[in-house]
Order: C-alpha cells, then sequence, then structure tokens
C-alpha cells in the first residue's frame, strides 16, 4: 500500500524525533522529509506542477509560474507542520500559540451570526491555516463542532482529547451513522459547524447546476446547498490566512458581505458563491492552497460537452484578507 505524504510525515519515529528537536528546527526536518517524499513520489510532484501550470498558464508567465509552484510545495510542506504541530504539541504551548500568532478580523461576522440563535455554518477550505481554526475559536470560548476524518486511532484519541480541553466537537465520519442528522442537531445548539467547500473526494454533483471553477466547466457538488436549505443557520466564509512564516490572520465574510462582494450572488446558489471565494482566494494566494493533486479529479465532474479553458480574469470579487 503506498503511503501518503501526511501518513509518512506523521510515523511514529518523526513524532519521536520532531519532539526531541523542538518546534523551530522541527520546521527544517519536516521540509528535508518533505523534498525526500517528493523525490521518491515523482508522479505525485508531476501532477502537482502540471496542475499549476494548467490553471496558470493564461495569465502568468513561466518564470512566475516556476516561481508559483515552488511556493505551493513550501506551503503543502507548512501545511502538514501546521498540521503536526496542532496534532502533537503540548496544550500550552498550543495555546499560547494561538494566542500570539493569529490576528482576529473574523470574529466580529461569526457573533452577529450566533446572535441570531440558529447556528453558524462557517465555510471554509483546504487553505492556509485551515487545521487552527477549531481550535482558534474553541480557545476564544466559541462552541465548535467540526466534521472530520482521522487517518489512525492514535490521532483520533488525541485530537478528541484536545477537544475535551476546549470543549469542541467532533462529527466523525467514522464513528456517526447520519452525518447530516449529527451537523443540523449540532447547529439547533447554536454551535458554529465547521465544514469544507474544495473537500473534492466527497463531492455530489448535481447534474443541472453548472460552474467555472479553476479553469474547469463542472457540475456543481450540492452539498453546502443541500446543508443551508435544511436549516436555519447562518452562512459565513472563512480562511485563515497565512501572512508571514508564524502569523496568520482569521478572516471571515457574512452572507451579506459576501453577497456584496460578489456581483454575480444573486442569479448564484450558497454553493456556488462560497466556491466562488474559495476559487478567488486560490488565485490570489495559490502557495496556500494544498489540494493541487487533486485538481485532475475535476475532470470526473466535467459535463460531457465541457472545453476546459482557463478564465480570461480572476473572478470579479475582493474578500479582505489583507
Amino acid at each position: 500500500m503506498k503511503i501518503n505524504l501526511s501518513s509518512f510525515l506523521q510515523g511514529r519515529f518523526n513524532v519521536f524525533v520532531c519532539r526531541i528537536l523542538g518546534w523551530r528546527m522541527t520546521f527544517y526536518y519536516m521540509s528535508i522529509l518533505g523534498k525526500l517524499y517528493f523525490f521518491f513520489n515523482r508522479k505525485e510532484k508531476r501532477k502537482i506542477k502540471k496542475a499549476v501550470k494548467m490553471v496558470f498558464i493564461d495569465h502568468k508567465n513561466s518564470s512566475e509560474i516556476r516561481s508559483i509552484t515552488r511556493d505551493v510545495f513550501r506551503g503543502i510542506l507548512f501545511h502538514y507542520y501546521e498540521k503536526f504541530f496542532n496534532a502533537f504539541s503540548n496544550t500550552q504551548t498550543w495555546k499560547t500559540f494561538f494566542r500570539t500568532h493569529i490576528e482576529n478580523q473574523g470574529l466580529t461576522s461569526i457573533n452577529k451570526a450566533l446572535s441570531k440563535g440558529k447556528g453558524v455554518l462557517l465555510v471554509t477550505g483546504h487553505l492556509g491555516g485551515v487545521e487552527f481554526i477549531p481550535g482558534y475559536l474553541a480557545l476564544n470560548n466559541y462552541p465548535v463542532t467540526i466534521v472530520v476524518k482521522f487517518k489512525t486511532n492514535r490521532l483520533r484519541a488525541i485530537s478528541n482529547q484536545r477537544a475535551g480541553d476546549v470543549s469542541a466537537r467532533f462529527i466523525d465520519p467514522d464513528k456517526t451513522p447520519n452525518i447530516m442528522k449529527a451537523i443540523f442537531d449540532n447547529l439547533k445548539e447554536n454551535r458554529v459547524v465547521i465544514t469544507q467547500c474544495d473537500e473534492i473526494d466527497e463531492w455530489r454533483p448535481c447534474r443541472n447546476n453548472k460552474i467555472d471553477f479553476l479553469g474547469k466547466h463542472i457540475h456543481m457538488d450540492k452539498t453546502i446547498n443541500i446543508l443551508s436549505k435544511r436549516c436555519k443557520a447562518a452562512i459565513v466564509f472563512g480562511a485563515m490566512h497565512r501572512d508571514s512564516r508564524h502569523g496568520y490572520k482569521f478572516i471571515t465574510s457574512s452572507w451579506e458581505e459576501m453577497t456584496k462582494q460578489y456581483q454575480r450572488s444573486m442569479d448564484m446558489s450558497i454553493g456556488e458563491v462560497v466556491l466562488k471565494f474559495m476559487e478567488h482566494y486560490i488565485y490570489r494566494f495559490p502557495e496556500e492552497w494544498y489540494q493541487w493533486k487533486k485538481y485532475p479529479q475535476l475532470d470526473m465532474f466535467a459535463p460531457s460537452d465541457a472545453v476546459a479553458e482557463t478564465p480570461a480574469s480572476v473572478p470579479v470579487l475582493e474578500p479582505s484578507l489583507v
């Protein structure tokens, strides 16, 4: 069985070594491991490089694309460092880091949404320090629930212990018979339920709803639309933007703000608008998206008569990231 990058980096030996090295040196150690991984997994590396080139070939020159590609690989490794830190740092280190390295630009939107008393569906994506969002909100005393799959029982146990320290909850698909019901039940308790709009492996395509996403004309995933129609929860889009090596900005946009920022939103569903927001962030900060290797899977959702071509310009919206 082929091992993936996440499992490779989180092997028991690497966890042991990183705890000895300390967190400052751990990043450099994991960078070396990442380069070794991609050296021996050249097919995956080529897939990522090809995806970046396809998305940017019409609006970036060759030098810019090479620079973006280098940053993408660095960003992928940084994501796994964040994931590693989130799981294996001690509770005090974890809390101190969140209090000192994350700048808040997003709690106001969540406060307003929670004041309605019907829960908040916080939609995000595989961007930047997404692993930090649940813990950051829980540490600030927000009732957080996240749908998450665990690769190992060990990681599940560690995560559940940490969640208990900050009163967060997990909806674990492997332990939850009805995920939708669990989400609705948590929203009824006026909790913040975090979900991702770019979980390509889990997309459920709607045959009658199409969208242009990263240069491909595809059938729209209907998950967000189903969730939003069946519950009365407020919709908020959020991102944990990595704005420097160890600095982050947590930014959110309410549904009202999204409709103002995206000119075509009146003709689009909630699922379409949040995916276009995600797309804008990817175009603007490609090094922060770590789903590049799954880009070819978008072809599975393309209509039979679709012609894939990159858009002439970046979508017209300006989420307030910086």
